[in-house]
């Protein structure tokens, strides 16, 4: 019996401490939460406006025919969201290789005429059968098709001054690209390749 008894306050002394250590994990979760809510209170203003100088850069660098500027501001402004969204939802923010993407940003090609990102970005072009294609200025965007969105994408501006388009139609399926060049702020053509580009698109 005292064997019992002995065997029954070992599993106690035991079990309380992992139960003790599983509660205090949830204590943890909740307060780095409450930390991450009071730092997006405080940061938001300022991020704000980090932004929409960001944006002013972005499209100075465009007008001047600078892509690796662009590319470099594009990949703070996508981060910048990110870290929004991620804080939207008490979620930590992966890490982002804004220098990866600068290093990777290409020189403009010899003789490449580069679109304004006024153009497009924050802007909708549309097809003759109607699809839209809305840009948004963190580098995503909406396939549109009869007013129902039917696919998401990612853009980015190609030394060559046409735009790739990374275009998914739901989160478990793969990734086509596709490709468009905009000859001005009206016109623009589309196509699944830089040397295949057929449809044309104009600006809603």
């Amino acid at each position: 019996m005292k064997m019992f008894i002995f065997l029954m306050l070992l599993t106690c002394g035991i079990v309380c401490p992992v139960a003790a250590a599983d509660g205090g994990v949830a204590e943890f979760d909740k307060l780095q939460i409450s930390y991450q809510g009071a730092v997006e209170r405080e940061t938001a203003p300022l991020r704000d406006k980090y932004l929409v100088e960001l944006e002013k850069l972005r499209d100075t660098f465009s007008r001047a025919g600078n892509l690796v500027g662009v590319n470099l501001v594009q990949a703070e402004i996508t981060t910048m969201n990110q870290q929004i969204a991620f804080a939207k939802t008490g979620k930590r923010t992966p890490t982002q290789a804004t220098a990866v993407a600068a290093a990777n940003a290409g020189k403009q090609a010899a003789g490449a005429e580069m679109p304004e990102l006024r153009w497009f970005v924050g802007k909708t072009w549309l097809t003759a059968a109607m699809t839209k294609w809305k840009f948004e200025k963190d580098g995503t965007g909406d396939h549109v098709r009869g007013g129902q969105k039917v696919a998401t994408f990612t853009w980015r501006l190609l030394p060559s001054g046409a735009v790739e388009l990374s275009v998914r139609t739901a989160p478990d399926k793969p990734v086509t690209t596709m490709f468009l060049k905009f000859k001005n702020k009206l016109e623009a053509w589309f196509g699944p390749s830089e040397a295949s580009l057929t449809e044309r698109l104009h600006y809603e």
